[in-house]
């Protein structure tokens, strides 16, 4: 399970290190996508994002061309190199307001979001609403 949160910097060539521990947890390819709300970029291992895909393909043919046509162009496969360093297309990093060098890695259960860290801030310190208070409540947390 991914977990955590973990700040870093972007390198020179737009890389970011992805924690041992969250990649001790992805398996196979990995892909990158920037939420559809532009404030993170989603990061999926071959497993989950293959479950997305899945669906996709089993959506009513008069909107999977649209869904299809949203994701699949503004995604990218990306592999770690040996200091498991994944590079992060600038497109991809002004599309979601990453300015700066530094970005905050999250563990989100099933896949990683790469913030903005000041985004990041902003949204956690939210006021969390009261059905999501209830949930969270109700599982014992």
């Amino acid at each position: 399970m991914l977990l955590g949160t973990y700040q870093h910097a972007l390198d020179a060539k737009n890389r970011i290190i992805i924690p041992s521990k969250l990649m001790d947890e992805l398996s196979g390819k990995l892909y990158i996508y920037p939420a559809a709300n532009k404030t993170c970029i989603k990061l999926y291992d071959e497993e989950h994002w293959n479950r997305y895909a899945e669906i996709i393909a089993n959506l009513p043919q008069e909107i999977r061309y649209g869904v299809q046509n949203r994701i699949f162009p503004n995604s990218q496969q990306v592999a770690p190199d040996a200091q498991n360093r994944v590079p992060i297309p600038a497109v991809m990093l002004e599309k979601v307001g990453i300015g700066g060098k530094n970005v905050i890695t999250v563990g989100m259960g099933d896949y990683c979001e790469i913030w903005d860290p000041e985004k990041y801030e902003a949204a956690q310190s939210a006021p969390v609403s009261p059905e999501i208070e209830k949930v969270i409540a109700s599982m014992g947390f």
